[in-house]
């Protein structure tokens, strides 16, 4: 699974998701219930936990600054759309 688009260079994070079967099953019924939400949070922050185990420094602060401004980019666009409204 190649994270980006090998012609534009762009994350492929939208084409990715669609593919997870932790996203597949929680849209099967077109619903998202409070018990997905608490599971893949869970699911979520178990995997961030292995990493932090398994990475050195240098590459845990890598992970984190790009976590981080992946999420500054969520919340830039959430407030962007909400502007726009």
């Amino acid at each position: 699974m190649r994270l980006f688009d090998g012609q534009t260079g762009y994350l492929k994070l939208d084409e990715i998701v669609q593919e997870r079967p932790t996203f597949k099953k929680a849209m099967e019924d077109g619903k998202v219930t409070d018990t997905e939400m608490k599971e893949q949070a869970e699911l979520v922050l178990a995997l961030l936990k292995e990493l932090e185990e398994r990475l050195s420094d240098e590459e845990e602060k890598l992970m984190t600054d790009a976590l981080c401004e992946l999420a500054v980019l969520y919340e830039m666009n959430a407030f962007r759309e909400e502007q726009e409204g």
